[in-house]
């Protein structure tokens, strides 16, 4: 046999990396995992071209194993052996036999040598933090980067290091979200990037919510995250990230005090009516009380009395329902304050009392 390894330890390792795999297939091979030997057990690869997978998975191999095979056809067939099984493999010219128990799988290969070579730049400054940390950033930020925008820069999330304090902000240009949180080992040189959304979904799919380290390499034109065994590196955005602090809002003289889930709720009835194509709806709020309205082209209307604290002069903004929804989604506190000026000017939420987080959404008119 060329190689041998482990079910389970085969089946978490093309998880984590399976999601570099280009699904289109614009290169047949792209949708491949490139196996080979390392000093440490068996390397696989894994690219789209803007992002890279590079995991050492346990296992025994030939050294003169080099060949590409497809990535969720290997993982579908290694996932199908039973549990704590060893799993045992052939190349054979453009075949790749997969064999255990009594089950045999032929799959097909293309050359190792074929398979594109990602060039790493040297890792300029880096830093270590719980991959517990770098997730809460990612879920308090990323719904808000943008799709299919112009601004390709917008299509990401800006990451920024700056002293002892390490910064997500995302941004589609009618709402942004920041998010930040303090490191132990600031480094030597402030640093930013912007990171695109698909290697920002491939973390979120693989950092544990717990205090594991995952060290973040800042390098030319590239960034690079290493798990303990697997890397993830992917190419960065060139572009210029809008000045967030500018955006920020500050000194609003009115605030909404209100319970995070009764407001969603609201939000969802009065949703239910809704115009489908821009989901808007008003805010009022005064020192009598608050509610949310909406109405559709048919006429129809829906309102909502809130249970909440207002403070300042009465105001009536309008907003776009899904874009308070996926702030409420994404704070996790029971309370929340809206702070706002007049129906103008752009709202700041957080929770309340306070945290790191900080949410502008700029007013619809309705």
């Amino acid at each position: 046999m060329d190689l041998s390894f482990s079910r389970d330890g085969m089946t978490e390792t093309l998880q984590r990396i399976v999601g570099a795999a280009e699904k289109r297939l614009t290169m047949p091979i792209l949708g491949n995992v490139r196996i080979r030997a390392a000093t440490e057990g068996i390397q696989l690869d894994t690219t789209d071209l803007e992002l890279a997978w590079r995991a050492i998975t346990p296992g025994e191999v030939a050294p003169e194993v080099d060949c590409t095979v497809s990535v969720r056809k290997l993982l579908d067939v290694v996932r199908a052996a039973p549990a704590e099984s060893t799993i045992r493999a052939r190349v054979e010219g453009e075949r790749f036999t997969v064999s255990f128990g009594s089950s045999r799988f032929t799959l097909a290969t293309l050359p190792g040598g074929d398979f594109p070579e990602w060039e790493t730049a040297a890792i300029e400054h880096g830093l270590v933090v719980p991959q517990r940390l770098l997730l809460r950033l990612i879920e308090a930020t990323m719904f808000c980067m943008a799709q299919q925008d112009v601004r390709y820069y917008l299509q990401g999330l800006l990451l920024v290091t700056q002293g002892d304090t390490l910064r997500a902000v995302a941004t589609d240009g009618h709402r942004l979200a920041l998010s930040e949180a303090d490191l132990e080992a600031p480094l030597a040189e402030d640093q930013q990037c912007i990171i695109p959304r698909k290697a920002i979904q491939e973390l979120r799919r693989n950092l544990l919510d717990d205090e594991t380290p995952v060290e973040v390499g800042f390098a030319a034109g590239q960034v690079a995250f290493d798990f303990g065994g697997t890397r993830l590196t992917s190419k960065i955005i060139d572009g210029r990230f809008p000045d967030y602090e500018r955006v920020i809002p500050a000194d609003l003289p009115g605030y909404l005090l209100v319970e995070r889930e009764d407001l969603r709720q609201a939000l969802h009835r009065v949703g239910i009516v809704a115009n489908d194509k821009y989901k808007g709806v008003r805010l009022l709020a005064n020192a009598d009380g608050s509610r949310v309205v909406t109405a559709n082209a048919e006429r129809e209307e829906a309102e909502e009395e809130l249970g909440a604290r207002y403070e300042g002069d009465a105001v009536e903004i309008g907003f776009n329902l899904n874009y308070l929804v996926d702030v409420l989604n994404a704070i996790s506190a029971d309370q929340i304050r809206i702070e706002m000026r007049d129906g103008n000017s752009s709202a700041l939420i957080r929770a309340e009392p306070a945290d790191r987080a900080r949410y502008v959404v700029m007013p619809m008119r309705l």
